[in-house]
């Protein structure tokens, strides 16, 4: 075997350390050699100062050139200033799309498939992003391809082709953050903080949605590159191994025939100064631990507190030392995470925040907690040992983000582009270095109020350790649940005719597998399947048993290579045990009840209870043609029976939301096959599973019992 080898491998050299280590002669005791106490540290140095050359070409193209010969590499970025109101409300979603697509599709010349390729080839790559307030595009190349890529770059820039192919694909990135956007608490909280701060219906809370995302097209992303990218807004940073004279003059070439808009600059929407004091609750049913904000409105980056209040952050919430932590955490145990941010933004006032996350037994305690630290860092100076290990993170952590020349390059060019001095950098750390504990108080008494702040609280209040009306604060609900996607029927309609022809299609499919009789006699099943998954380029072989005692009580066990899954419903409540990771499952009730709405079991046994309506156009799977009927107010959205022309049930295609970022939502379609004797009903014993319309599951049954006594112990959530 092989893997020994590589275990040596792996050993040796740390074997060999640990002979170093015991052969050297213990001296732990000699504290004139080791005493820590004669360390020195060094004063942080100041950021760099670079001198790049900077220039405007005719059409308001600015141009930053700094030169170095380390190595054989060039490095461009391109910033252009945006505003959220260059998109509409029904197209949220648009400029990450737009700036995606701007490289994945390419350009007429160079699609993006092909630039995939040649970038490969050459070492390079070429980017492209839409923020709301800046978008920007950049290249990295080797310097003997530096004209090739920078060609390539500014096409990409000026001309993306916006392939209706390649903005699908982008949508199915869309929709899938879309579905697993509430997996993360931390990502709940400060979303619902922009919310609770800037206004739902605000510009600066806008978020995708599938309702949104959906009707984007090629016109759409092309309107927004137009207004977005122009060359009286573009500011560009070129840094590496190129001559000043030649780069100039090929950027020349490149951009100076791009003519002006001549349009107005972005104009950004406006922030609230203040908020109403309230907790904004969100339900989330499916946690054991609870997330916490207050937020107010907070600041710009210009604001002359800016450094004093990084200083409070940092002692406020931001690390091991920070005052929340060492008492939230640290000395009550209250919370798995915790923290603030200062709120302060380039483009516009952020959100001032401090956060914690605790388990649902203590969220109001932890919320006292949290509004008393914030209190108290307006009420009293910082300690001396306080604003010196804050100070000193700050500084540290700034510096060494400017480590390199290019870095403080293209934050000049950023900084040109939001409309800040270009000593900025310089003016910050001058302000840093005259921070004092009075300094930080007088910031702190300037920009926060802690009786003018909303609470945001995500959890199950059920589980709370108080009610949350007894806070005494006004107490308002926010819906965080995802809306679902538009329908992909339209407008389906249904006529007596129409649910006539359903009907009788379903019912010669419930003669052809034995008759509603002999499925109506059957009221539990055990069923044992073998399966292969594919997903993300993988195959994965898996075997299950199911246990069904219609229509709400189950038990399904899968046995994958990696573990075994166990989820049961008893009724009224659900579980999962996913690797010996045994929780509640708030959705098996309603993901119960819909697969039963559509089971071979409820369809064959009671048709006369199934109001199906038969649609127009058939349904195309592989080239196959099914007939096809909706379930009509099925909870299933876009529930879709298919039959064989033959007059047998084929399967199902419906809307899945999906979950987590491999999974988003899709229309998923059930064919069922090799239909055989199982007692006196036909049974399929074969089905196939295509996730819009690429393979997703293989399965067959290797036995099916009828009538199984199932008793209620065994679909109840077992002890911990």
């Amino acid at each position: 075997m092989t893997i020994a080898p590589r275990f040596a491998r792996t050993l040796l050299p740390a074997a060999l350390l640990l002979a170093a280590i015991t052969s050297v002669p213990a001296r732990a005791a000699d504290t004139s050699i080791y005493d820590p106490k004669k360390i020195t540290t060094p004063a942080i140095g100041k950021i760099p100062a670079v001198k790049p050359e900077r220039f405007t070409l005719p059409n308001g193209v600015v141009v930053y050139l700094l030169e170095n010969h380390d190595l054989p590499v060039v490095h461009g970025i391109a910033y252009f200033a945006c505003t959220p109101t260059f998109t509409p409300a029904d197209r949220a979603g648009l400029p990450g799309l737009t700036g995606e697509v701007m490289r994945s599709g390419g350009t007429a010349a160079h699609p993006g498939d092909w630039l995939d390729d040649r970038l490969a080839a050459i070492g390079a790559s070429v980017n492209a992003s839409v923020a709301p307030t800046l978008a920007n595009t950049g290249f990295r190349c080797l310097t003997e391809n530096t004209a090739e890529v920078v060609g390539l770059w500014t096409e990409v820039t000026r001309q993306p082709a916006f392939p209706d192919e390649k903005i699908e694909l982008a949508k199915v990135g869309l929709r899938r953050s879309i579905a697993s956007r509430n997996d993360e608490m931390m990502g709940i909280l400060f979303r619902a903080s922009s919310q609770a701060v800037y206004g739902k219906d605000s510009p600066w809370s806008r978020q995708p949605e599938y309702a949104s995302v959906e009707p984007i097209a090629k016109a759409d992303c092309q309107k927004l590159h137009d207004a977005v990218f122009v060359p009286e807004r573009m500011i560009v940073a070129v840094y590496g191994d190129f001559k000043a004279a030649d780069m100039k003059a090929l950027l020349t070439a490149k951009l100076a025939d791009w003519k002006k808009s001549g349009t107005q600059a972005p104009v950004l929407p406006p922030t609230p100064t203040s908020v109403t004091p309230r907790i904004l609750y969100a339900p989330k049913e499916d946690v054991t631990q609870s997330g916490i904000v207050v937020a107010q409105p907070g600041s710009r980056c210009s604001d002359p507190d800016y450094a004093s209040m990084t200083v409070l952050e940092q002692a406020l919430g931001g690390g091991f030392s920070s005052r929340m932590f060492s008492h939230i955490r640290t000395q009550r145990g209250l919370a798995y995470a915790t923290g603030a941010a200062a709120g302060a933004d380039y483009e516009k006032p952020g959100v001032f925040l401090a956060y914690s996350l605790t388990q649902s037994e203590s969220t109001l305690t932890a919320l006292g907690l949290v509004q008393d630290e914030v209190r108290r860092i307006t009420e009293a100076p910082l300690t001396p040992e306080e604003l010196d290990i804050a100070k000193q993170a700050v500084v540290n952590g700034y510096v060494f983000n400017f480590a390199d020349p290019s870095q403080t390059l293209f934050r000049a060019a950023y900084y040109e582009a939001v409309g800040y001095p270009a000593d900025f950098l310089q003016s910050y750390q001058k302000a840093l270095d005259a921070v004092t504990a009075q300094s930080v108080l007088e910031a702190a008494h300037h920009k926060i109020t802690p009786a003018a702040q909303v609470v945001i609280i995500v959890g199950k209040e059920k589980d709370f350790e108080h009610p949350l009306a007894s806070t005494g604060m006004p107490v308002e609900r926010m819906d965080i649940t995802i809306p679902p996607p538009p329908s992909k029927l339209g407008k389906v309609s249904v006529t007596p005719a129409s649910k006539q022809q359903g009907s009788k299609w379903l019912a010669d499919a419930a003669t052809a597998a034995g008759g509603t009789k002999a499925w109506a006699a059957v009221h539990s099943i055990t069923e044992a399947t073998e399966a292969t998954l594919s997903m993300m380029g993988q195959s994965i072989a898996m075997t299950g048993t199911e246990s069904w005692r219609f229509p709400d009580h189950k038990l399904a066990v899968q046995k994958l290579p990696f573990g075994e899954v166990t989820a049961g419903l008893d009724g009224a409540t659900g579980w999962e045990n996913p690797m010996g990771q045994l929780r509640d499952n708030p959705k098996a009730a309603e993901d119960g009840a819909k697969e039963w709405e559509h089971s071979l079991w409820r369809l064959f046994s009671e048709p006369a209870k199934v109001e199906l309506s038969a649609l127009e156009a058939p349904e195309v799977v592989d080239g196959v043609s099914y007939r096809a009927a909706v379930l009509v107010g099925a909870k299933a959205q876009d529930l879709v029976v298919l039959f064989t022309n033959d007059g047998k049930l084929a399967g199902f295609a419906y809307h899945d939301e999906g979950s987590g970022p491999q999974m988003g939502p899709a229309r998923v379609t059930e064919l069922y096959s090799a239909w055989s004797a199982e007692g006196a009903i036909q049974y399929p014993h074969a089905s196939r599973v295509l996730r819009d319309g690429k393979p997703f599951l293989e399965g067959k049954v290797t036995s099916l019992q009828l009538n199984p006594t199932l008793a209620d112990a065994i679909f109840k959530k077992p002890a911990k």
